[in-house]
């Protein structure tokens, strides 16, 4: 996991602005055209006697019509635009849950958690900072072969002016929280990090993953008025790093 003299990936802002906003845009559209058909499902099904076959076929619809929205929320969520809520948050204290509620299956991980005490408080949404650094710990378990350790490491960082990525800089101050997963699995190349974060993106087969994961880790960064950094090398394993201002940082 000896990556930590690699030069730090960070994504291209202007491109990665332009998609959010091209993102955000057509999952709103597509909510409202979902909102509809699942509407009118629900008049139709309503109205069909319990015998009726097209009362199933009602069903599926509606089933069809939650799956569509759980792919347009994700776009919501790296388009920053999800209804997201902050609020103080205990990083410590959200660490100490991660490794039971990390997914299953895949290459078995040991998960190793090093948090500096006294951490200070950040403002954040809960739920999409738990989601975000949950969908690491996925990236991170698929990157391993045959097993292997991840550390998940936070800590209070005083940073320059010219080192904040921040959305907002200027609202955002000196001090950060940052909240790190490595891994020492198979890395990733070069050519691939430049579009590691758009959403779609996989290099896993096709209908194996939705692409939206580290999309959705991008968006919730920076509604958090953070940004993420990626170090990696083929062979030698990645570390991902989460950025976020400190209240009163």
């Amino acid at each position: 996991m000896d990556i930590k003299k690699e030069r730090a990936f960070l994504p291209d802002t202007e491109k990665m602005e332009a998609l959010t906003r091209l993102s955000g845009k057509i999952a709103h559209d597509i909510n409202n055209i979902l909102g509809a058909i699942e509407g009118y499902a629900t008049l139709a099904g309503n109205s069909l006697e319990g015998g009726d076959p097209a009362k199933e076929d009602m069903g599926e619809i509606r089933q069809a019509v939650a799956k569509a929205a759980g792919l347009t929320k994700q776009f919501l969520v790296f388009s920053g635009r999800s209804g997201q809520r902050k609020a103080p948050c205990d990083i410590g204290e959200l660490l100490a849950g991660l490794p039971q509620k990390a997914v299953n299956g895949g290459p078995a991980a040991e998960i190793g958690l090093a948090v500096q005490p006294g951490l200070p408080v950040i403002s954040a949404d809960r739920a999409g900072l738990e989601q975000a650094l949950l969908n690491l710990l996925a990236n991170a378990r698929e990157a391993l072969t045959g097993g292997g350790a991840i550390k998940v490491r936070a800590e209070a960082v005083s940073l320059k002016p010219s080192m904040v990525r921040s959305p907002a800089p200027e609202q955002a101050g000196a001090g950060f929280v940052r909240i790190s997963v490595a891994d020492a699995g198979r890395g990733i190349p070069k050519e691939n990090l430049e579009r590691l974060f758009e959403p779609f993106f996989s290099t896993k087969e096709k209908g194996k993953d939705t692409g939206l994961g580290l999309a959705a880790v991008y968006g919730i960064a920076k509604y958090h008025n953070g940004w993420v950094e990626v170090k990696s090398a083929p062979g030698r394993g990645s570390e991902f790093s989460i950025y976020l201002p400190v209240v009163n940082g």
